[in-house]
């Protein structure tokens, strides 16, 4: 028996788990608008935590033969990311690097 579509149906919802709680939290906290500037700029920045937990593992195992070609692209944009450039631009760089080491 292949349990295949259960261990994506596993992925699926373990995700869906693990980027929920993080918006729910401000919802159930009574306190959150008495907190300090610091927390909850920290508390804005849990979501986008989240999600690049979840892609990141992605990235090695998308490419087995050359695993670092995805590593190279996150490379590129948090260097260009880094530097305050626009997100596109980020993205589009990443794109290519990845896709450059691929053909290589």
């Amino acid at each position: 028996m292949n349990s295949e579509p259960k261990s994506i149906m596993l992925v699926v919802l373990v995700s869906a788990i693990a980027t929920a709680i993080p918006r729910f939290i401000p919802y159930f906290s009574k306190y959150i608008n008495k907190l300090p500037d610091w927390v909850t700029e920290k508390l804005a920045l849990l979501p986008i935590a989240a999600l690049g937990a979840l892609i990141f593992p992605f990235v090695i195992l998308d490419f087995p033969t050359v695993w670092f070609a995805g590593l190279c692209g996150v490379g590129a944009a948090f260097f260009l990311g880094f530097l305050k450039q626009n997100m596109i631009v980020s993205i589009i760089a990443s794109i290519m690097v990845t896709y450059a080491i691929l053909i290589i």
